[in-house]
Protein backbone atom coordinates (compact mmCIF):
# COMPACT_ATOMS: atom_id res chain seq x y z
CA UNK A 1 0.00 0.00 0.00
CA UNK A 2 1.46 3.53 -0.96
CA UNK A 3 1.47 6.19 2.04
CA UNK A 4 -1.48 8.04 -0.49
CA UNK A 5 -3.15 5.04 0.26
CA UNK A 6 -2.34 5.14 3.74
CA UNK A 7 -3.23 8.49 3.94
CA UNK A 8 -6.88 8.34 2.29
CA UNK A 9 -7.31 5.41 5.72
CA UNK A 10 -6.46 7.91 8.77
CA UNK A 11 -2.67 7.14 8.65
CA UNK A 12 -0.05 10.18 8.03
CA UNK A 13 2.31 6.58 7.23
CA UNK A 14 2.16 3.41 7.25
CA UNK A 15 2.34 1.79 10.74
CA UNK A 16 3.84 -1.54 9.35
CA UNK A 17 6.54 -0.30 7.04
CA UNK A 18 8.78 -2.77 6.82
CA UNK A 19 11.90 -0.75 6.03
CA UNK A 20 14.27 -0.51 8.81
CA UNK A 21 14.58 2.53 11.14
CA UNK A 22 17.14 5.44 10.07
CA UNK A 23 19.81 7.22 11.33
CA UNK A 24 17.48 10.10 11.68
CA UNK A 25 15.75 11.73 15.10
CA UNK A 26 12.43 10.53 13.94
CA UNK A 27 13.26 6.93 14.63
CA UNK A 28 14.70 6.90 17.53
CA UNK A 29 11.05 6.45 19.21
CA UNK A 30 10.37 3.50 17.73
CA UNK A 31 12.86 1.17 18.43
CA UNK A 32 11.64 -1.05 21.12
CA UNK A 33 12.74 -3.32 24.02
CA UNK A 34 16.82 -3.06 23.40
CA UNK A 35 17.56 -1.11 26.50
CA UNK A 36 20.52 -4.03 27.49
CA UNK A 37 21.74 -3.75 24.23
CA UNK A 38 21.61 -0.23 23.82
CA UNK A 39 23.64 0.25 26.91
CA UNK A 40 26.02 -3.01 25.90
CA UNK A 41 26.80 -1.53 22.40
CA UNK A 42 27.63 2.12 23.22
CA UNK A 43 29.49 1.36 26.51
CA UNK A 44 31.72 -0.82 23.69
CA UNK A 45 31.65 2.21 21.29
CA UNK A 46 32.74 4.69 23.86
CA UNK A 47 36.19 2.76 24.71
CA UNK A 48 38.12 3.26 21.70
CA UNK A 49 38.32 5.41 18.13
CA UNK A 50 37.91 2.04 16.17
CA UNK A 51 37.23 -1.48 16.65
CA UNK A 52 35.28 -4.16 15.29
CA UNK A 53 31.79 -4.90 16.30
CA UNK A 54 29.82 -8.13 15.04
CA UNK A 55 25.58 -8.02 15.58
CA UNK A 56 24.21 -11.27 14.63
CA UNK A 57 20.55 -12.33 15.07
CA UNK A 58 17.57 -14.43 12.98
CA UNK A 59 16.38 -12.50 9.44
CA UNK A 60 14.15 -9.51 10.13
CA UNK A 61 14.72 -9.40 13.76
CA UNK A 62 15.37 -5.60 13.48
CA UNK A 63 19.60 -6.09 13.78
CA UNK A 64 19.85 -2.71 10.94
CA UNK A 65 17.11 -0.94 12.77
CA UNK A 66 19.10 -1.05 16.60
CA UNK A 67 22.23 -0.25 14.53
CA UNK A 68 20.80 2.77 12.74
CA UNK A 69 19.35 4.37 16.07
CA UNK A 70 22.66 3.67 17.38
CA UNK A 71 24.67 5.03 15.62
CA UNK A 72 22.21 8.41 15.29
CA UNK A 73 23.05 8.25 18.95
CA UNK A 74 26.34 8.49 18.64
CA UNK A 75 26.77 10.76 16.07
CA UNK A 76 24.36 13.33 17.64
CA UNK A 77 26.43 13.29 20.69
CA UNK A 78 23.95 11.34 22.68
CA UNK A 79 25.74 8.53 23.27
CA UNK A 80 28.50 7.64 26.15
CA UNK A 81 31.56 8.50 24.01
CA UNK A 82 32.86 10.78 21.13
CA UNK A 83 30.47 11.41 18.36
CA UNK A 84 31.26 9.27 15.32
CA UNK A 85 29.96 9.90 11.76
CA UNK A 86 27.29 7.09 11.22
CA UNK A 87 27.23 4.94 8.03
CA UNK A 88 23.98 5.82 5.90
CA UNK A 89 24.80 2.87 3.09
CA UNK A 90 26.05 -0.22 3.93
CA UNK A 91 28.21 -2.62 1.54
CA UNK A 92 25.91 -5.58 1.52
CA UNK A 93 28.21 -8.72 0.73
CA UNK A 94 27.53 -10.71 -1.67
CA UNK A 95 28.46 -15.02 -2.40
CA UNK A 96 31.09 -14.21 -4.46
CA UNK A 97 33.11 -11.24 -3.39
CA UNK A 98 36.69 -11.35 -2.91
CA UNK A 99 38.36 -9.04 -0.45
CA UNK A 100 39.60 -6.71 -3.04
CA UNK A 101 36.09 -6.23 -4.83
CA UNK A 102 34.45 -5.60 -1.57
CA UNK A 103 36.98 -2.96 0.07
CA UNK A 104 35.95 -1.48 -2.78
CA UNK A 105 32.12 -1.35 -2.20
CA UNK A 106 33.22 -0.58 1.11
CA UNK A 107 34.80 2.97 -0.23
CA UNK A 108 32.23 3.09 -1.66
CA UNK A 109 29.31 3.39 0.58
CA UNK A 110 31.82 5.00 3.18
CA UNK A 111 31.65 7.91 0.60
CA UNK A 112 28.17 7.76 0.10
CA UNK A 113 27.63 8.13 3.82
CA UNK A 114 29.69 10.95 3.83
CA UNK A 115 28.28 12.59 0.92
CA UNK A 116 24.73 11.96 2.24
CA UNK A 117 25.74 13.32 6.15
CA UNK A 118 26.62 16.67 3.91
CA UNK A 119 23.63 16.56 2.48
CA UNK A 120 21.50 16.85 5.35
CA UNK A 121 23.70 18.87 7.52
CA UNK A 122 24.67 21.48 5.07
CA UNK A 123 27.93 21.09 5.24
CA UNK A 124 30.56 21.37 1.95
CA UNK A 125 31.96 17.99 1.00
CA UNK A 126 35.37 17.70 2.01
CA UNK A 127 38.21 17.78 -0.91
CA UNK A 128 39.88 14.55 -1.09
CA UNK A 129 36.07 12.41 -0.22
CA UNK A 130 34.59 14.27 -3.41
CA UNK A 131 38.29 13.64 -5.18
CA UNK A 132 37.77 9.67 -4.50
CA UNK A 133 33.98 9.55 -5.43
CA UNK A 134 34.30 10.96 -8.48
CA UNK A 135 37.42 8.12 -9.01
CA UNK A 136 34.96 5.47 -8.37
CA UNK A 137 32.33 6.92 -10.92
CA UNK A 138 34.61 7.63 -13.46
CA UNK A 139 36.94 4.93 -13.28
CA UNK A 140 40.05 6.27 -14.76
CA UNK A 141 43.14 7.56 -13.27
CA UNK A 142 43.24 10.08 -10.71
CA UNK A 143 45.37 12.10 -8.66
CA UNK A 144 45.14 12.20 -4.85
CA UNK A 145 46.82 13.15 -1.72
CA UNK A 146 47.53 10.58 0.77
CA UNK A 147 47.74 12.44 3.83
CA UNK A 148 47.40 15.89 3.55
CA UNK A 149 48.68 19.16 5.57
CA UNK A 150 46.16 21.11 7.64
CA UNK A 151 47.35 24.44 9.68
CA UNK A 152 46.58 24.29 13.55
CA UNK A 153 46.19 20.14 14.58
CA UNK A 154 49.43 19.13 14.12
CA UNK A 155 48.67 16.87 10.94
CA UNK A 156 51.13 18.23 8.42
CA UNK A 157 52.31 15.05 6.21
CA UNK A 158 51.09 13.82 3.11
CA UNK A 159 52.05 12.50 -0.69
CA UNK A 160 50.50 13.27 -4.04
CA UNK A 161 49.90 10.34 -5.53
CA UNK A 162 48.73 8.98 -9.58
CA UNK A 163 45.68 6.55 -9.10
CA UNK A 164 45.32 4.00 -11.53
CA UNK A 165 42.10 2.27 -13.10
CA UNK A 166 40.01 1.18 -10.37
CA UNK A 167 40.14 -2.34 -11.16
CA UNK A 168 43.82 -2.09 -11.54
CA UNK A 169 44.15 -0.53 -7.52
CA UNK A 170 45.89 -2.63 -4.94
CA UNK A 171 44.37 -3.70 -1.69
CA UNK A 172 47.38 -1.66 -0.62
CA UNK A 173 45.85 1.42 -2.24
CA UNK A 174 42.63 0.75 -1.06
CA UNK A 175 43.52 0.99 2.50
CA UNK A 176 45.45 4.12 2.12
CA UNK A 177 42.30 6.05 0.61
CA UNK A 178 39.95 4.81 2.95
CA UNK A 179 42.57 6.24 5.68
CA UNK A 180 42.96 9.29 4.47
CA UNK A 181 39.12 9.83 3.96
CA UNK A 182 39.06 8.81 7.73
CA UNK A 183 41.17 11.34 8.72
CA UNK A 184 39.70 13.74 6.48
CA UNK A 185 36.02 13.34 8.59
CA UNK A 186 37.67 13.87 11.89
CA UNK A 187 39.76 17.33 10.57
CA UNK A 188 37.19 18.90 8.10
CA UNK A 189 33.56 17.41 9.66
CA UNK A 190 35.11 17.75 13.44
CA UNK A 191 34.00 14.07 14.39
CA UNK A 192 36.16 11.36 16.24
CA UNK A 193 36.00 8.64 14.06
CA UNK A 194 33.41 6.65 11.52
CA UNK A 195 31.28 3.41 11.23
CA UNK A 196 31.80 1.78 8.10
CA UNK A 197 29.18 -1.41 8.08
CA UNK A 198 29.16 -4.72 6.01
CA UNK A 199 26.28 -6.59 6.03
CA UNK A 200 24.55 -10.38 5.40
CA UNK A 201 28.87 -11.43 6.32
CA UNK A 202 26.74 -14.72 5.80
CA UNK A 203 26.42 -14.57 2.53
CA UNK A 204 29.92 -15.97 1.66
CA UNK A 205 31.24 -19.52 1.75
CA UNK A 206 33.24 -20.17 4.87
CA UNK A 207 36.96 -20.26 2.84
CA UNK A 208 35.87 -16.96 1.46
CA UNK A 209 34.80 -15.53 4.73
CA UNK A 210 38.68 -16.99 6.03
CA UNK A 211 40.41 -14.93 3.13
CA UNK A 212 37.87 -11.93 3.97
CA UNK A 213 38.90 -12.21 7.65
CA UNK A 214 42.38 -12.93 6.76
CA UNK A 215 43.01 -10.00 3.88
CA UNK A 216 41.36 -7.22 6.46
CA UNK A 217 42.15 -8.47 9.81
CA UNK A 218 45.93 -6.04 9.76
CA UNK A 219 44.70 -3.62 6.96
CA UNK A 220 40.87 -2.05 6.74
CA UNK A 221 40.31 -3.24 10.58
CA UNK A 222 43.05 -1.57 11.89
CA UNK A 223 42.25 1.84 10.12
CA UNK A 224 42.76 4.91 12.55
CA UNK A 225 39.12 6.17 13.62
CA UNK A 226 37.36 3.32 12.04
CA UNK A 227 34.58 1.54 13.75
CA UNK A 228 33.65 -1.68 11.20
CA UNK A 229 30.31 -3.14 12.16
CA UNK A 230 29.74 -6.57 10.80
CA UNK A 231 26.16 -7.79 10.58
CA UNK A 232 24.86 -11.72 10.22
CA UNK A 233 22.68 -13.99 11.03
CA UNK A 234 22.48 -15.91 13.62
CA UNK A 235 25.88 -17.05 15.18
CA UNK A 236 28.26 -14.82 13.28
CA UNK A 237 30.48 -14.14 15.94
CA UNK A 238 30.91 -18.24 16.94
CA UNK A 239 31.16 -18.69 13.13
CA UNK A 240 34.01 -15.96 13.18
CA UNK A 241 35.81 -17.69 16.06
CA UNK A 242 35.86 -21.00 14.48
CA UNK A 243 36.82 -19.85 11.11
CA UNK A 244 39.76 -17.31 12.19
CA UNK A 245 40.35 -17.26 15.99
CA UNK A 246 42.99 -14.88 15.65
CA UNK A 247 40.49 -12.31 13.75
CA UNK A 248 38.27 -13.61 16.30
CA UNK A 249 40.28 -12.29 19.06
CA UNK A 250 40.64 -8.70 17.72
CA UNK A 251 36.69 -8.31 18.20
CA UNK A 252 36.23 -5.13 20.16
CA UNK A 253 32.71 -7.17 20.89
CA UNK A 254 29.78 -8.59 19.47
CA UNK A 255 25.70 -9.19 20.55
CA UNK A 256 23.45 -12.21 19.39
CA UNK A 257 20.05 -9.71 19.07
CA UNK A 258 17.31 -11.94 19.98
CA UNK A 259 13.57 -11.58 19.32
CA UNK A 260 11.95 -8.65 20.95
CA UNK A 261 9.43 -9.57 24.06
CA UNK A 262 5.87 -9.46 22.85
CA UNK A 263 5.00 -6.60 25.15
CA UNK A 264 7.48 -4.90 23.67
CA UNK A 265 5.80 -6.21 19.97
CA UNK A 266 2.33 -4.46 21.25
CA UNK A 267 4.46 -1.39 22.17
CA UNK A 268 6.22 -0.95 19.16
CA UNK A 269 2.93 -1.59 17.14
CA UNK A 270 1.09 1.27 19.64
CA UNK A 271 4.11 3.72 18.92
CA UNK A 272 3.63 3.44 14.98
CA UNK A 273 -0.02 3.88 15.23
CA UNK A 274 0.22 6.78 17.53
CA UNK A 275 2.83 8.20 15.58
CA UNK A 276 1.41 8.04 12.71
CA UNK A 277 -2.57 8.39 12.52
CA UNK A 278 -4.16 11.45 11.44
CA UNK A 279 -4.04 13.80 14.93
CA UNK A 280 -7.98 14.44 14.07
CA UNK A 281 -8.64 10.62 14.87
CA UNK A 282 -8.49 8.20 17.89
CA UNK A 283 -6.21 5.81 16.69
CA UNK A 284 -5.50 2.09 16.79
CA UNK A 285 -3.79 -0.87 15.18
CA UNK A 286 -6.04 -2.30 12.26
CA UNK A 287 -4.83 -5.70 13.09
CA UNK A 288 -5.64 -7.20 16.15
CA UNK A 289 -3.43 -8.37 18.69
CA UNK A 290 -4.29 -12.11 18.42
CA UNK A 291 -3.43 -11.74 14.82
CA UNK A 292 -0.05 -10.08 14.75
CA UNK A 293 1.10 -11.85 17.81
CA UNK A 294 0.41 -15.27 15.70
CA UNK A 295 2.40 -13.88 13.25
CA UNK A 296 5.46 -13.15 15.75
CA UNK A 297 4.95 -16.98 17.06
CA UNK A 298 5.16 -17.95 13.43
CA UNK A 299 8.36 -16.57 12.54
CA UNK A 300 10.38 -16.76 15.03
CA UNK A 301 10.27 -13.37 15.98
CA UNK A 302 10.57 -11.74 12.61
CA UNK A 303 9.32 -7.91 12.97
CA UNK A 304 10.06 -7.53 9.00
CA UNK A 305 7.78 -11.01 8.92
CA UNK A 306 4.40 -9.53 11.18
CA UNK A 307 4.47 -6.09 9.60
CA UNK A 308 4.96 -7.58 6.04
CA UNK A 309 1.59 -9.83 6.33
CA UNK A 310 -0.46 -6.84 8.31
CA UNK A 311 -0.23 -4.79 5.56
CA UNK A 312 -1.28 -7.65 3.20
CA UNK A 313 -4.24 -8.28 5.24
CA UNK A 314 -4.79 -4.45 5.32
CA UNK A 315 -4.90 -4.88 1.43
CA UNK A 316 -6.90 -7.30 0.65
CA UNK A 317 -9.48 -5.65 3.32
CA UNK A 318 -9.87 -2.93 0.96
CA UNK A 319 -9.85 -5.05 -2.05
CA UNK A 320 -12.75 -6.67 -0.71
CA UNK A 321 -14.96 -3.95 0.40
CA UNK A 322 -14.18 -2.62 -3.20
CA UNK A 323 -15.53 -5.61 -5.08
CA UNK A 324 -18.46 -6.18 -2.75
CA UNK A 325 -19.56 -2.55 -3.87
CA UNK A 326 -18.87 -3.10 -7.56
CA UNK A 327 -20.86 -6.33 -7.76
CA UNK A 328 -23.17 -5.20 -5.74
CA UNK A 329 -23.74 -2.01 -7.84
CA UNK A 330 -23.43 0.79 -4.45
CA UNK A 331 -22.89 4.10 -5.65
CA UNK A 332 -20.49 6.34 -3.22
CA UNK A 333 -18.08 8.55 -4.21
CA UNK A 334 -14.68 8.59 -3.44
CA UNK A 335 -14.19 11.06 -0.94
CA UNK A 336 -17.15 9.35 1.36
CA UNK A 337 -15.85 5.89 0.86
CA UNK A 338 -12.22 7.07 2.03
CA UNK A 339 -13.90 8.51 4.59
CA UNK A 340 -15.81 5.60 5.97
CA UNK A 341 -12.54 3.24 5.33
CA UNK A 342 -10.51 5.54 6.91
CA UNK A 343 -12.58 5.53 10.31
CA UNK A 344 -13.23 2.30 10.19
CA UNK A 345 -9.21 1.47 10.17
CA UNK A 346 -8.23 3.51 12.65
CA UNK A 347 -10.81 3.43 15.19
CA UNK A 348 -11.41 -0.48 15.24
CA UNK A 349 -9.81 -4.00 14.17
CA UNK A 350 -10.65 -5.77 11.14
CA UNK A 351 -12.56 -8.89 12.72
CA UNK A 352 -9.52 -11.48 13.31
CA UNK A 353 -11.75 -14.20 11.80
CA UNK A 354 -11.46 -12.23 8.52
CA UNK A 355 -7.93 -11.35 9.13
CA UNK A 356 -7.07 -14.77 9.50
CA UNK A 357 -9.03 -16.14 6.21
CA UNK A 358 -6.61 -13.37 4.11
CA UNK A 359 -3.79 -14.66 5.84
CA UNK A 360 -4.11 -18.00 4.51
CA UNK A 361 -5.40 -16.94 0.76
CA UNK A 362 -2.29 -14.93 1.02
CA UNK A 363 0.26 -17.96 2.37
CA UNK A 364 -1.52 -20.70 -0.23
CA UNK A 365 -1.22 -18.20 -3.03
CA UNK A 366 2.79 -17.78 -2.19
CA UNK A 367 3.56 -21.34 -1.08
CA UNK A 368 2.31 -22.67 -4.20
CA UNK A 369 3.92 -20.39 -6.67
CA UNK A 370 7.13 -22.11 -5.21
CA UNK A 371 5.70 -24.93 -7.08
CA UNK A 372 7.07 -27.46 -4.58
CA UNK A 373 6.93 -31.29 -5.69
CA UNK A 374 4.88 -33.78 -3.19
CA UNK A 375 8.09 -34.82 -1.67
CA UNK A 376 9.39 -31.51 -0.64
CA UNK A 377 5.82 -30.82 1.34
CA UNK A 378 6.52 -34.16 3.12
CA UNK A 379 10.44 -32.98 3.87
CA UNK A 380 8.71 -29.58 5.53
CA UNK A 381 6.00 -31.42 7.10
CA UNK A 382 8.73 -33.99 8.72
CA UNK A 383 10.98 -30.80 9.86
CA UNK A 384 7.38 -29.17 11.33
CA UNK A 385 7.35 -32.34 13.37
CA UNK A 386 10.40 -32.90 14.47
CA UNK A 387 10.84 -28.67 15.31
CA UNK A 388 14.82 -28.67 15.26
CA UNK A 389 16.95 -30.39 12.44
CA UNK A 390 20.87 -31.13 11.63
CA UNK A 391 21.97 -32.25 8.40
CA UNK A 392 23.23 -35.59 10.09
CA UNK A 393 19.44 -35.96 10.42
CA UNK A 394 18.97 -37.38 6.84
CA UNK A 395 18.11 -40.78 7.64
CA UNK A 396 14.74 -39.58 9.23
CA UNK A 397 13.42 -38.14 5.64
CA UNK A 398 14.26 -41.61 3.97
CA UNK A 399 10.83 -41.84 3.44
CA UNK A 400 10.97 -38.84 1.06
CA UNK A 401 13.36 -40.69 -1.31
CA UNK A 402 16.04 -38.60 0.56
CA UNK A 403 19.12 -41.26 0.26
CA UNK A 404 22.53 -39.25 1.86
CA UNK A 405 23.96 -36.61 3.73
CA UNK A 406 25.04 -34.02 0.75
CA UNK A 407 21.51 -34.93 -1.11
CA UNK A 408 19.24 -33.58 1.61
CA UNK A 409 21.90 -30.54 2.89
CA UNK A 410 22.15 -29.46 -1.32
CA UNK A 411 18.97 -30.20 -2.61
CA UNK A 412 17.00 -29.44 0.11
CA UNK A 413 18.16 -27.52 3.28
CA UNK A 414 20.39 -24.90 1.27
CA UNK A 415 17.64 -24.72 -1.13
CA UNK A 416 14.70 -24.70 1.44
CA UNK A 417 16.63 -21.65 3.43
CA UNK A 418 17.03 -19.36 0.27
CA UNK A 419 13.80 -19.79 -0.32
CA UNK A 420 12.97 -18.52 3.29
CA UNK A 421 10.97 -21.88 4.30
CA UNK A 422 13.72 -22.27 6.86
CA UNK A 423 15.29 -20.44 9.47
CA UNK A 424 18.96 -21.50 9.78
CA UNK A 425 21.02 -21.59 13.09
CA UNK A 426 24.52 -21.50 13.56
CA UNK A 427 26.65 -21.95 16.42
CA UNK A 428 30.28 -22.54 15.44
CA UNK A 429 30.02 -25.49 13.19
CA UNK A 430 27.19 -26.40 14.24
CA UNK A 431 23.87 -25.92 12.06
CA UNK A 432 20.32 -26.41 12.65
CA UNK A 433 17.61 -25.51 10.84
CA UNK A 434 14.08 -25.14 11.33
CA UNK A 435 10.47 -24.06 9.53
CA UNK A 436 10.50 -20.17 8.98
CA UNK A 437 7.54 -17.78 8.01
CA UNK A 438 4.98 -18.86 5.50
CA UNK A 439 6.32 -22.60 5.81
CA UNK A 440 5.59 -22.61 9.40
CA UNK A 441 2.09 -21.08 8.96
CA UNK A 442 1.11 -23.61 5.48
CA UNK A 443 1.66 -26.51 8.23
CA UNK A 444 -0.34 -24.82 10.55
CA UNK A 445 -3.48 -24.22 8.31
CA UNK A 446 -3.02 -27.82 7.16
CA UNK A 447 -1.77 -26.62 3.42
CA UNK A 448 0.93 -28.89 3.88
CA UNK A 449 -0.36 -32.27 3.81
Amino acid sequence: MSNSLWKKLGFTENPYDTKPLTVNKNDVDLLMGRESEQVEFLTTIESSNEGVFVISGVPGVGKTSFLNIQQYLIESGQGYGNKILGARTLCSVQPSDEPKHLAIRCLQSYTKSIQQYCEEAKKKLPKQVEKAINWLHQNKPSTFEFGFSILGNGINYGKEVHLPNLNEATFETLTELLTTIALEVKTELNFEGSFIVIDNVENLHEDDLSDLLVSFRDTLFTIEGVWWVLIGQSGLSSLIQSTNPKVYQRLSGGMELKPITVDNLIKAVNKRVEKFHSASTIGSSPISEQVYLQLFKCSNGEIRFVFKYCIQICISFVQMIRKYMILEKINIDDNSFDSFMGKYMVETHIQEDFALVCLKEKIIEEFEGLFLLNEEKAILKKIGELVKIKPKDYKEFSHCGVKTLQEFSISYLTRFTQQNLLLKRQEGKIVTYELRGIAFLALEFSIIE
